[in-house]
């Protein structure tokens, strides 16, 4: 046990480190100001407008297989209910001050879904990293709509909830290539288009990872107070990972569908989707007090994701 928590930290350390070897390089020319913000919000612009709807596309037209798995709508759904539980549970934290904290609540259980878990799984998985890479996608079917509609209304502090104000180039990608791929017409997408669409697509990663660096690199003297950052860490990453995993244990998921219950355990201890950066970075919000929580949190999923990937394989050995 001790050489599968060890096994298991380390080559979650090696997938993370690129994030930060890519974020500390960004930060760095921020703080010289060799790169200007202006510059950054073009970049957040041209990801969000562009890069990352072509990514979602390419992924779900080449990754995902409806008829090889039958049950897997029961992921996005599951998706949706577990995060819009975590919202709930992380409002009564917040009940003596929810209005002044409401902005930071999908943090603690809408995560880094693909561009986090890909480069574990790689390490991890390497054996069954298509199948992993499958599972991800799937499992951003249920957690881009809400970061795109919930997470968008939350963390840029719309005052209304408008439909035009939700339905941003990412949500409209995600939706689109669900009915397409459902539609099996995803395969006479001309080559030269969906080369080209995939090719813009694996802009996003590192780009969404420059954003990052960049932003964070000015949250570092602005971090929140320790009981907001400590709520929501909490809920992110010790109620969310245990109620997931208790939902596992019950469907034993882990008898029929290992991988898969391991992707989930994975996914319920990473942290904060990126896209917030994005989000407030185009469309407005509290940049440090977001910026801050998800900079802590990379640091935590460090620990949290072998901790309770670990607890998983020990209580169903």
């Amino acid at each position: 046990m001790n050489d599968l928590f060890l096994n298991t930290f380390l080559s979650v350390f090696q997938g993370i480190i690129k994030i930060f070897l890519i974020g500390a390089v960004s930060g760095i020319l921020v703080w010289r100001k060799i790169i200007s913000q202006e510059h950054i919000d073009g970049l957040s612009a041209i990801t969000v407008i562009i890069f990352l709807p072509c990514l979602i596309f390419s992924s779900m037209a080449t990754g995902f297989h409806p008829d090889e798995m039958t049950f897997w709508w029961l992921i996005p759904i599951g998706v949706i209910i577990i995060t819009s539980v975590g919202i709930s549970v992380t409002a009564l934290f917040f009940i003596p001050d929810l209005k002044k904290h409401k902005n930071i609540l999908p943090l603690s259980s809408i995560n880094n879904a693909a561009y986090l878990i890909l480069p574990i799984g790689e390490f991890v998985y390497s054996d069954q990293f298509d199948m992993f890479a499958v599972y991800c996608f799937i499992f951003v079917l249920g957690m881009s709509p809400m970061l795109w509609s919930a997470g968008l209304y939350f963390v840029t502090e719309q005052k209304k909830l408008k439909l035009k104000e939700l339905v941003k180039p990412p949500f409209v990608a995600n939706i689109l290539a669900l009915i397409l791929v459902l539609a099996n017409v995803q395969h006479y997408t001309p080559p030269a288009i969906a080369d080209s669409i995939e090719m813009l697509g694996k802009a996003t990663v590192p780009a969404a990872t420059f954003i990052l660096g960049a932003t964070l690199a000015g949250t570092v003297r602005g971090l929140p107070g320790f009981w907001v950052t400590f709520r929501i860490t909490f809920v992110k990453f010790v109620i969310i990972p245990i109620l997931t995993i208790i939902i596992l244990k019950a469907l034993r998921l882990n008898e029929t569908q290992p991988l898969l219950a391991d992707v989930l355990v994975i996914q319920a201890a990473a942290a904060p989707a990126t896209g917030f950066i994005l989000q407030v970075r185009t469309y407005g919000g509290n940049l440090k007090k977001i910026g801050g929580i998800i900079f802590i949190s990379y640091f935590i999923t460090l620990i949290a994701i072998p901790i309770w990937l670990t607890v998983w394989k020990m209580i169903t050995v």
